[in-house]
């Protein structure tokens, strides 16, 4: 039960054994298409992968605690608008990582392309965030 207001699960739990196996079966297949695998950098192997975590049920979460998280959001998406369009900050905080993380310095690269050859010639505009 929540402590809580919350709204009452769709699902009705127990599940019995077999129907469970089925959800974390079908769950995994939508993880792999989806692209929510990744292969262990400690273990490594070509045939293995580890999912990354996930639920398979929908969480409880306090609506004040979600407020909050819906209030930071604008300030936090500003933040991350005005840094993306500072390139000289980003060349100092990123200078030592692109040196030794591969993926860092190509989306670095992809980021520089763009500044140079101008954002409208990339991708049609972003509505998604707008200030």
């Amino acid at each position: 039960m929540c402590s809580v207001p919350c709204t009452p699960s769709s699902v009705l739990l127990p599940l019995q054994e077999n129907k469970l196996r089925e959800l974390v079966r079908n769950a995994k297949d939508w993880a792999i298409m989806h692209g929510a695998c990744m292969r262990s950098r400690s273990n490594f192997s070509e045939d293995t992968i580890n999912f990354a975590p996930f639920t398979l049920f929908p969480t409880t979460f306090p609506r004040e605690q979600f407020q909050k998280a819906v209030d930071i959001q604008t300030v936090f998406l500003e933040l991350i608008h005005k840094v993306a369009h500072d390139g000289a900050f980003l060349r100092e905080c990123l200078k030592d990582t692109i040196k030794v993380d591969d993926f860092t310095a190509n989306l670095f690269r992809i980021y520089e392309t763009i500044e140079k050859e101008g954002r409208a010639q990339v991708s049609p505009r972003n509505m998604g965030v707008i200030f």
